[in-house]
């Protein structure tokens, strides 16, 4: 299970994987599997590279063969080894892979960062480092055993592999230690949880108070009613007004059944009461917004990915690690500006379930909202469509307004080119 989760996040912190496989899971078990699955950097775990690249495939942007990509993905991780930032030139001058496969390594484990270069993309781990001190050990060994291969196939020098001094050197003495931040997260933590937990009481104090009162008020409208009409001891009462289906004292309480729940509800019917509903909302609609602002195309298979990736980043004990459903990451998806794309895959396709569900952004506010709507469209007919037929179809709609670089933006934000043709994200054959 462990393993499974690491293809889909590829990088993250013990503690949050503990936190992802869920109560009851041994941490000597896990801690043994991870270690066949990911290499440690920076305290964290990140994917192996022949795990993400079995043998026999190949880039699915410029077809270069698995072995090649292995070689120049284990070069980015080494980097990230020897400190927080790399440059991404320089390990395309040493690697000499297309710049597509050098920036999807990159994305997996670092974010960009202005004038600076990419930064590791999870705080150092030092709990963990100062935990298991046996298996940074044996790390440390892998990676010096990998190191030696990087160095005699890209024939590099010793100095070539020596860390360079930092520019910032002065500023050293001021980094916050790995600890310490760890600590302040959990603080952080700590202290949100209490603001949650008094909000949730001061609501159930009012929903108590509210419930009483109504109770109240019924007792008197039953009071008033006895005394209009008086009751034969002969008569049997009516326990029922909506018939036998609905049990009286369900109705009476305000409660509900389980079917009638999503109804209630709308959109978000989850297992949290009160405030922490509202937060877990909140905290998700966020996340879904801004990554279809970044992304505009996605499927839920590589949505899903994103959000584990998401929680990975997160201090453990935040609220999102409650447990979400994919039902509720759908209906936040359909509730935050976005469609549903009902792709026609073809019918010998090997493409997953949550593959084919397909998700767009489809209204960003922007001033091409329109165009991407129209090539969306055309993507809800149609598979797969050659480049002039989108042009022709944005053509007609706008004219001589249409010009090149308007449609390089949106087929550059929405579609992959694959064999000549134009496929949404996600969607292309691999």
């Amino acid at each position: 299970r462990s393993s499974d989760l690491m293809k889909n996040v590829k990088i993250i912190q013990f503690a949050n994987l503990m936190g992802l496989l869920g109560s009851g899971v041994d941490s000597t078990a896990v801690l043994r599997c991870i270690q066949q699955v990911a290499m440690l950097v920076q305290g964290c775990w990140v994917i192996k590279s022949d795990v993400l690249y079995p043998k026999d495939t190949c880039s699915s942007y410029s077809g270069v063969p698995a072995e090649v990509l292995c070689r120049g993905r284990d070069f980015a991780m080494w980097k990230f080894t020897q400190g927080r930032l790399v440059v991404r030139k320089e390990v395309s001058a040493i690697i000499k892979l297309p710049p597509e496969d050098v920036k999807d390594f990159l994305e997996q484990m670092a974010v960009p960062r202005i004038n600076k270069g990419w930064e590791f993309l999870l705080p150092y781990d030092a709990e963990f480092v100062k935990k298991h001190p046996d298996v940074v050990q044996r790390q440390h060994m892998l990676w010096m055993g990998i190191q030696a291969k990087l160095e005699k196939v890209y024939n590099l020098s010793k100095e070539d592999m020596m860390p360079k001094k930092s520019v910032r050197q002065p500023d050293l003495p001021v980094v916050i230690p790995g600890e310490q931040r760890v600590n302040a997260a959990k603080a952080k933590v700590r202290e949100n949880h209490a603001v949650l937990e008094t909000e949730y009481q001061q609501r159930k104090l009012q929903h108590k108070a509210s419930k009483q009162s109504a109770q109240d008020s019924r007792v008197d409208i039953l009071n008033v009613r006895i005394k209009e009409e008086p009751l034969s001891d002969e008569e049997p009462m009516e326990t029922s007004a909506y018939g036998a289906g609905v049990p009286n004292n369900e109705l009476a309480n305000g409660l509900h059944s389980q079917s009638s729940l999503d109804s209630l509800n709308g959109h978000m019917a989850t297992q949290w009461p009160g405030a922490r509903s509202e937060v877990v909302a909140t905290e998700l609609k966020e996340f879904v917004k801004t990554t279809f602002r970044k992304h505009f195309v996605l499927s839920l298979s590589e949505l899903k990915r994103l959000f584990n990736l998401h929680l990975a980043s997160l201090p453990p004990g935040h609220i999102l690690f409650s447990g979400i459903s994919d039902r509720m990451i759908q209906e936040t998806v359909l509730d935050s500006g976005c469609k549903q794309i009902l792709v026609p895959f073809p019918t010998q396709t090997t493409a997953s379930a949550d593959e084919q569900k397909v998700f767009a952004l489809w209204d960003s506010g922007d001033s091409y909202d329109q165009h991407r709507q129209i090539l969306l469209e055309i993507f809800s007919k149609n598979y797969r469509v050659r480049r002039n037929i989108i042009q022709a179809k944005l053509s007609q709609d706008f004219g001589d307004h249409l010009i090149k670089q308007d449609l390089d933006k949106i087929l550059k934000e929405c579609c992959a080119s694959h064999g000549g043709m134009w496929y949404l994200k996600g969607t292309a054959p691999s």
